[in-house]
């Protein structure tokens, strides 16, 4: 570990910091386990959050991100129909 503030995202490319599954500590590079902090509030969409590493004990933060996809394909009306119907 290393004493200087952000040194593992200076160190590092910075896109390995961005769009993970779970935060990554931008100081000392570990990730961050929200199930494990029990930090849920990090799934309020499009917000900054202040949390403070369970390994290195440093602050940083996290900005969440969500993005929706929408689906089509199955469809109740589809098993309703009458039989002979074409789609």
């Amino acid at each position: 570990m290393t004493d200087k503030p952000f040194a593992s995202l200076k160190a590092g490319p910075s896109y390995e910091f961005s769009a993970n599954r779970q935060p990554k500590c931008p100081h000392c590079g570990s990730e961050y386990v929200i199930e494990d902090h029990d930090a849920w509030q990090l799934y309020d969409e499009n917000d900054t959050h202040d949390v403070d590493c369970g390994h290195c004990g440093r602050e940083f933060q996290v900005t969440s991100r969500a993005s929706w996809t929408f689906s089509t394909d199955e469809q109740d009306a589809l098993d309703d129909e009458e039989p002979g119907h074409e789609h």
